[in-house]
């Protein structure tokens, strides 16, 4: 029973990525994301002119996206509002980042401090991609890393 769920997973998810294209005449408008995990997982994206060391920790004012168990989510360019793409995004800055976290723990403690939350949460992996890395990975994450 199992194994038909993740296969209509599959098919559907293969369905909306042929339906969906991530990128029109000028640009890719979204990054996807795509988790094989196997379980929820939290999903905060960052970008900034400049990132230091201390962002690569949880940021409480910014929340993150829950990803349920093999699915996936469409990032928007931080321009996308105004027809903007990823490649807009990427004038100005150097790389996006995401940090991973198990979804049921981020749940159980997003009512606490930041501090709480940074102490029993862990991020379970750290993406810093460059424009140069996702044309290389066709505009598409996958958590875990396949490479």
């Amino acid at each position: 029973m199992k194994q038909f769920r993740v296969t209509i997973l599959l098919i559907a998810t293969s369905v909306l990525l042929c339906a969906c294209p991530n990128k029109d005449e000028n640009g890719h408008r979204y990054i996807t994301f795509i988790n094989k995990s196997g379980k929820d997982i939290s999903c905060q994206d960052f970008w900034s002119g400049h990132i230091t060391e201390a962002d690569t920790l949880f940021q409480c004012r910014m929340g993150a996206v829950r990803i349920p168990a093999d699915s996936l989510f469409n990032f928007p360019s931080g321009e996308s509002h105004r027809g903007g793409t990823w490649e807009d995004d990427f004038r100005t800055i150097p790389f996006i980042q995401f940090l991973i976290m198990d979804d049921e723990l981020l749940w159980q403690y997003h009512l606490e401090p930041c501090d709480t939350i940074r102490k029993h949460v862990p991020v379970l992996h750290l993406y810093r991609l460059t424009l140069k890395d996702l044309q290389r990975m066709n505009w598409t994450v996958v958590f875990p890393p396949e490479e």
